[in-house]
């Protein structure tokens, strides 16, 4: 009976015999034991206080590690937040279709180098089919011999893919419940290891050089911590189907350690798939473009939107952040999962976009988020979800626990735990694991790409509808920013600063819009204000947006550079005239 038959769980432990304290197994202190697993090697009853050789949470915390899932971290016989993880991720990829194993021809076999000399990790003798802790530490092979292309580290080139032959159906839930001591004992039993590996490498002319030391099977987003290194990932899980030209038995680009703020993953657009996540006019679209439609709505919101995509993230769906106060940042607008203030992380965007993908694509958000047992708090219209001051939709997220059934279509409040706030907790979300599936999200599903986009249309909506008030001369005018502002060149700037500062936008106490249309209005006396606002045209225009780039780049300056966008392209850059500005609905 592995691990003695408890569903093991946080604040577990296996007690301290020297300080005659007892262990706590499955959420119960000092638990009575009737059976004896063969694991212990002792045939004793009674109550577990005695029976101090019994240590099934540094058990687990081994085994897990063993399987490839060293974010369990050293085991000290505690079950802890990084014990829960593991044992969540666990749970995510015993349920998947395909998992790595030892290749069968080198199970029981010895690592060797180039000479045929036995591989040694702290003066011991490695096997391939040993602990994936000890296997992570043995570098890079001297020889290919897996289907991996090279170079490749011994580890992974140690593994194939295989198909899951006893599927896990519980919840992900970080509990070890009896179908996930089952599956662990499967993959015991038939050396399955963990699917999905992180590696950093050196790199040299565009070419994998050496692994970094430490740099092999890394998880939390602090457990490698050198910068130059590219951290790459060898997928076995085929989980994300790899298009055309990108081959599923190499390794993949997903980013670098940033060592700025909390540090952790991070991409640039050298890390990338283009075209595939790029946010061109043909993956946008869906069409190149047609010379004839560049006035059409989707052109014209096409070019507003990739001005702010281009400074917030290279204009690409797979540039991820998740290095500073914002937990992990994605998307056009670069949405942050959460910010961190007063030691704690608060609501964030990005949750409101995953509950607007809930709402619009529940098969995307399946494969994405609720898969790996991550749900918002709020639904799409829920009304604590929308900040009506700062025109943003905002939530934190929940994790699904030991209650929730994956089969249902409803669930149960009580199938869910808020992830709480903390550093210690929240950075879960920061892991290599997590960044890889928002970033291969964005690479591979159509779906996931298209709400991102029409989560930013909502915004200028949004934005636009906010009602101002002004002067002239005498004359008070009441209007809205869409009304005011009305070319594509005002517009991007408007959604830039908003997604830098969503209050100096639109908030009442706060907003800085009003002041720069009443300067444009006193300092420019050679254009006829008086006008209804309906009736101003190419020269007011450019008045106003002459003043808003000034005041927004003071703010943020790289509005200064993205404004140009498009400019070499076939779109064009965002147009200045006056009502060139079209929302495509």
């Amino acid at each position: 009976m592995i691990y003695g038959g408890f569903d093991l769980r946080l604040g577990d432990h296996d007690g301290k015999p020297a300080q005659n304290l007892p262990p706590r197994w499955g959420g119960v202190e000092n638990p009575s034991l009737s059976v004896i697993s063969a694991e212990t090697a002792i045939a004793s009853s009674g109550n577990s206080a005695a029976l101090a050789v019994l240590e099934y949470v540094r058990k687990l915390q081994e085994d897990l590690a063993f399987l490839g899932f060293s974010i369990v971290g050293k085991p000290d016989g505690g079950f802890g937040v990084r014990t829960v993880w593991a044992v969540r991720e666990f749970q995510i990829y015993a349920s998947m279709v395909q998992v790595a194993c030892v290749r069968q021809n080198k199970k029981g076999q010895l690592l060797l180098d180039q000479a045929g000399s036995p591989v040694k990790v702290g003066n011991s003798d490695v096997y391939f089919d040993g602990s994936a802790v000890i296997l992570a530490k043995a570098g890079k092979a001297s020889v290919v011999g897996g289907a991996t292309l090279g170079p490749v580290s011994y580890y992974v080139d140690s593994l194939q893919a295989v198909a899951n032959s006893a599927r896990y159906s519980g919840p992900i839930s970080g509990v070890l419940n009896v179908q996930t001591r089952s599956a662990i004992d499967h993959w015991l039993d038939n050396d399955y290891r963990c699917p999905v590996v992180f590696e950093a490498w050196k790199m040299v002319r565009g070419g994998r050089s050496d692994i970094a030391v430490s740099g092999c099977n890394i998880w939390a987003h602090d457990s490698f911590t050198e910068g130059a290194p590219r951290v790459l990932v060898r997928d076995f899980s085929s989980y994300f189907n790899f298009l055309v030209g990108r081959a599923q038995n190499d390794y993949h680009a997903v980013g670098y350690y940033e060592s700025r703020g909390f540090g952790g993953p991070n991409a640039t657009k050298a890390h990338s798939w283009s075209p595939e996540a790029e946010m061109t006019v043909q993956n946008i679209t869906g069409s190149a473009v047609d010379p004839a439609q560049l006035n059409s709505p989707a052109l014209s919101t096409y070019r507003t939107i990739r001005v702010v995509a281009e400074a917030e993230c290279f204009g690409r769906f797979d540039v991820l952040n998740a290095w500073d106060n914002a937990l992990v940042s994605a998307g056009p607008c670069h949405w942050t999962m959460g910010l961190f203030d007063n030691d704690k992380y608060g609501k964030g965007e990005f949750v409101g976009f995953i509950s607007y993908l809930k709402e619009r694509d529940n098969e995307v958000f399946r494969k994405v988020f609720s898969g790996f047992g991550l749900y918002p708090k709020y639904d799409w219209g829920d009304s604590r979800l929308y900040a009506e001051d700062l025109k943003t939709y905002s939530g934190w997220v929940r994790l699904t626990n030991d209650t929730y059934v994956p089969a249902r279509q409803v669930h149960a409040e009580s199938e869910f735990d808020d992830l709480p706030k903390t550093k210690e907790d929240a950075h879960y979300l920061k892991t290599w694991h997590w960044f890889y599936r928002l970033s291969m999200a964005g690479r591979t599903l159509s779906g996931y790409r298209n709400t991102m986009w029409s989560m930013a249309k909502v915004r200028l909506r949004d934005i636009l509808s906010k009602e101002v008030r002004f002067r002239v001369g005498t004359t008070n005018v009441t209007s809205t920013l869409g009304g005011v502002f009305t070319s594509e060149k005002s517009v991007a700037i408007l959604l830039r600063w908003h997604v830098y500062r969503p209050s100096h936008v639109v908030h009442d106490d706060y907003q800085r819009i009003v002041p720069v249309i009443q300067q444009a209005i006193n300092e420019t006396t050679t254009v006829n204000w008086q006008l209804p606002v309906s009736s101003w045209g190419d020269t007011h225009e450019s008045a106003l947006s002459r003043r808003l780039l000034s005041a927004a780049a003071v703010v943020n300056s790289t509005i200064t550079a993205s404004i140009a966008f498009g400019s070499t392209q076939p779109q064009g850059a965002v147009r200045t005239g006056r009502n060139t500005f079209i929302l495509d609905e």
